[in-house]
């Protein structure tokens, strides 16, 4: 018989988006929408093990409204087992009640690896032993693997899996080494047959599909940022009898986040942009967008409008544009200001150096008006 796994994680339910104030509550509810997602993937594909590794709240204290309403959507899965380790930000240090709390609200089916054990799963039907790695702090330089690594024997399983939470050296960022760092080859030493892990918001290894990897790193469900450009994943994980693993990446996101950057210099090249980015989900598009560059006077005038068709077509939008200006030419000045008179003959003396032109130009209309 074949370990069917969905394994999430990162979801930090709880996560506040005051950044985008305009949209926060929208943001906060897509964190738990994204977990309903996850288990209807779960679901459809018969999966035994649902596997949150770590991070499930985006911190140790948390109002119970919210533990109820992750436990609520966590109970429609219909798998055998649900496992669900603390990460840094939802770390268990024997303090925070949030565990404790957890705990008076869930049933067996649920088991939350907060000890430094092997937890085995015979009693949900499924011949696996389970080797956590749970965080009991938010930063350390030290990872949590050091007492699967003194085990002096594995307890009697079909499946050895280790979940655990931390960057993965080389993949994950972690320059001060606050994160609970390990290694690949740390990793394999341990000698399991699958590391499911989290903490990076990005999904590892980079690929859709996977035949024969040992190592997944989660990614998150639900994007939080603009740093995160994926559309929020999860891995579907087989581990068939003779060990042997195929992986698949599962789209579970509700919204996504687009950072572009553009040179402008015609109104039609704006126009383009905008089709562009309208042609790839634009209702679920979360978008920061800087322009520079220089438009004629009278293509100036309409970038308003081109504007507001990407704000109506866009989920949320904020646009840059101070570095996009118009046109300082002859013709406008001349047009604008007499032949010979002062501010003609600066904007004429300022056309090798626009920055200093149009600063010029900015401040005369100022006056003017």
């Amino acid at each position: 018989m074949s370990l069917k796994i969905m394994h999430t994680g990162d979801l930090h339910l709880g996560m506040k988006f005051n950044q985008y104030p305009n949209i926060s509550s929208e943001l906060e509810n897509a964190r738990y929408q994204a977990l309903e997602n996850v288990v209807v993937e779960a679901n459809q594909r018969g999966a035994n093990l649902l596997v949150i590794a770590g991070d499930l709240f985006d911190r140790a204290s948390i109002k119970n409204v919210k533990i109820k309403k992750a436990v609520e959507i966590l109970n429609k899965f219909a798998g055998e087992a649900i496992l669900i380790l603390p990460g840094n930000h939802d770390y268990s240090d024997g303090v925070s009640s949030l565990w404790s709390q957890f705990k008076k609200e869930i049933k067996g089916r649920m088991l939350i690896l907060d000890q430094e054990k092997a937890y085995l799963l015979n009693e949900f039907g499924l011949n696996a032993a389970v080797y956590p790695a749970p965080c009991d702090r938010k930063l350390s330089s030290q990872n949590k693997l050091g007492w699967i690594k003194n085990l002096d024997e594995k307890p009697d399983a079909d499946y050895h899996l280790v979940l655990a939470h931390g960057a993965l050296a080389g993949f994950s960022p972690d320059l001060n080494d606050d994160y609970f760092k390990m290694t690949e080859t740390e990793l394999l030493n341990l000698e399991m047959d699958l590391y499911l892990l989290g903490h990076s918001h990005l999904p590892y290894p980079k690929k859709e599909s996977v035949s024969g990897h040992k190592i997944f790193n989660n990614g998150t469900p639900e994007p939080d940022g603009m740093d995160c450009s994926h559309h929020g994943t999860a891995w579907y994980v087989e581990l068939n009898e003779n060990k042997e693993v195929e992986a698949e990446q599962i789209k579970t996101g509700n919204y996504h986040f687009a950072d572009l950057q553009a040179e402008l210099n015609s109104l039609s090249e704006l126009e383009n942009l905008i089709s562009d980015i309208l042609a790839s989900e634009a209702e679920t598009k979360i978008l920061r967008l800087q322009l520079k560059g220089e438009l004629p006077r009278e293509e100036f005038a309409e970038k308003d409008n081109e504007f507001a068709r990407l704000r109506d077509k866009c989920f949320y939008v904020k646009i840059d544009q101070n570095d996009l200006t118009i046109r300082i030419d002859q013709d406008l000045i001349a047009e604008e200001f007499a032949e010979n008179s002062f501010p003609y003959q600066l904007l004429k003396e300022l056309e090798a150096d626009h920055q200093a032109q149009h600063l010029a130009y900015k401040m005369l209309k100022e006056v003017q008006e």
